[in-house]
């Protein structure tokens, strides 16, 4: 896109002649009929169009416009260069890309060197893409038309951005300005966008690179061109307003409609559990609905939950993305996810169309589903554990294993983990002696009133580690001690005594393994024993489960 001024636009496009299969040029329609004779020179097609705020609204249309299967876009002020227009062929020829992001090099203060530091480096722009819409779509995001999918590199030939040589410090400036107005708060580096990288006079002696001599040459003669030479050859035509804006993305609130009909209704879900259910979308309004979640506008599916006052739980609302676009008068099936409440109980939940920051659509559907508990099963020990919890597993596919893990709470055999008391008892805690045993003993005590206070509805702050460790008991439907870590042994008898009794005092039954309870002494066995269920086999504990559901 592009007023001029056609020598140096001309020159641009130049470079690139030998190797572009067409070039497609946008010419404001305010642009002088030189401007237009100077670029009929090297463009295949000049299409002169209508300029209407923002600078990006005809990018999408230009990129129609084009019938190759890549198409390269340039701004007028950027110079491709020679270590760019050399690797081309090459870079088109990979089929295992669908879009490169090109380096933008700041020229500043002449031609000879660049702004070399942030906000100018590195300022990747996604410039060469190939053309199927599967892979390239575009935005009203202002400096941020074009988004692009699929595995893309980040080759490090430049496009030299001459903007800070060609307009002087004021005219920059008005620049910023205007671009601020259109889209103001953007930033990047803690400073303001437009201003920053506009006005690289306002920073502190920002730091500057040479240019290379091979592409200082291409660059000045861009900048020194005179008005090509060669016989007018390309094709011109006008394109109108409603041309161009037919495929600028219609983010106006207005212009959205649709509704939705669920097609397969859950009556029950798991506290936590997420789930689909399938939705016929219609849309009704008169812009295309985009896939996935970069594009505008941005309308979704979405779901909510309501409890039985009617109060909304926004914890657990949740977004659905087209998978495909969806044109005006068009139907599509979408999955829909629904991610029933934490605390079990009877809820509403609801599916409908939402137009992100703008309105929810009012033309969906709600019935009731019942949450029912977690079925879970709090495991102390690590590897063999897995083994007893996988048996465990083959009978009750619902139960949720929670591993109890080392004081990190990194995750055990593949299963979800907390850590264990002894990330409270024991992390960060004297080495040894009297000021260790002080330290457990204290904990332990305040360990112990958290456990009650939990039992009876309160709260008694804990640091998180102890907390988790808590709850995790807590929701369980079982404690099973499968076994005990090697070392240090006795902190590991302190650790699952102390376990043991947590789970006891919160009602929850208790199973230990019988070579579990030969390892530790008359005490240990005293206080772990007596309160639990032995067991040889994993079996052993399916009685124990069932009484408790």
């Amino acid at each position: 896109m592009t007023a001029g001024p056609g020598p140096r636009v001309a020159a641009i496009l130049g470079v690139l002649r030998r190797d572009a299969d067409e070039i497609v040029v946008a010419l404001d329609s305010s642009a002088d009929a030189d401007v237009r004779r100077d670029l009929e020179c090297v463009a295949d097609r000049i299409v002169i169009y209508p300029y209407a705020e923002p600078v990006d609204r005809p990018i999408p249309w230009l990129f129609h416009e084009c019938s190759t299967d890549w198409a390269l876009f340039l701004d007028d002020d950027e110079i491709p260069s020679v270590a760019l227009t050399a690797a081309l062929p090459d870079l088109i020829a990979d089929t295992g890309v669908t879009h490169y992001w090109l380096p933008r090099k700041w020229l500043y203060p002449t031609s000879a060197t660049y702004l070399d530091e942030t906000p100018w480096r590195p300022d990747y722009q996604p410039r060469l893409v190939r053309t199927d819409p599967r892979f390239v779509r575009f935005s009203d995001e202002f400096h941020r038309p074009i988004v692009v999918s699929g595995p893309g590199r980040y080759p490090q030939l430049p496009l030299w951005h001459a903007d800070p040589v060609l307009r002087t410090p004021e005219q920059r400036r008005e620049k910023a300005r205007r671009y601020e107005q259109t889209r103001p708060g953007m930033r990047v580096g803690a400073r303001a966008l437009n201003f920053a990288f506009y006005l690289p006079e306002s920073a502190d002696g920002p730091t500057l690179a040479d240019v290379p001599p091979e592409e200082r040459v291409r660059i000045e003669a861009v900048l020194g061109a005179a008005r090509p030479a060669g016989a007018p050859g390309a094709e011109v035509r006008h394109a109108t307003r409603e041309e161009i804006d037919a495929w600028w993305p219609d983010t106006g609130a207005a212009s959205q409609g649709g509704r939705c009909e669920v097609l397969d209704r859950v009556a029950e879900l798991v506290a936590g559990e997420q789930r689909t259910v399938d939705v016929l979308v219609r849309n009704t309004g008169s812009g295309t609905w985009p896939w996935g979640w970069e594009s505008v506008p941005e309308v979704r599916l979405g779901s909510r939950w309501f409890d039985a006052d009617g109060v909304e739980v926004r914890a657990v609302q949740l977004r659905t993305a087209f998978p495909a676009a969806l044109a005006p008068g068009h139907t599509d099936v979408v999955p829909v996810h629904l991610l029933a409440p934490d605390l079990p109980g009877a809820y509403r939940v609801e599916v409908d169309l939402i137009h992100e920051h703008a309105r929810w659509f009012e033309s969906g559907e709600s019935w009731d589903v019942v949450v029912r508990p977690r079925r879970r099963i709090a495991v102390m020990g690590r590897g063999g554990a897995a083994a007893q919890i996988a048996r465990l597993l083959e009978s009750l596919p619902e139960l949720e294993p929670v591993v109890l893990g080392p004081q990190d709470g990194t995750p055990g055999e593949g299963y979800a983990a907390v850590p264990s008391n002894g990330a409270y008892l024991l992390l960060d805690a004297p080495a040894r002696g009297a000021r260790l045993a002080a330290t457990v003993a204290g904990r332990t005590l305040r360990l112990a009133a958290a456990v009650e206070a939990r039992r009876l509805g309160r709260r008694i702050w804990l640091p998180r580690e102890g907390a988790t460790f808590v709850e995790a008991i807590a929701e369980a439907d079982l404690f099973v001690l499968a076994e005990l870590e090697s070392s240090p042994f006795r902190r590991e008898l302190w650790r699952a005594a102390t376990s043991v009794r947590a789970a006891v005092a919160l009602g929850v039954p208790v199973a230990v393994h019988r070579d579990v309870l030969a390892l530790g002494g008359p005490m240990f066995r005293l206080a772990v024993g007596r309160s639990a269920v032995l067991f040889d086999h994993p079996e052993e504990l399916l009685p124990l489960l069932a009484r408790r559901s």
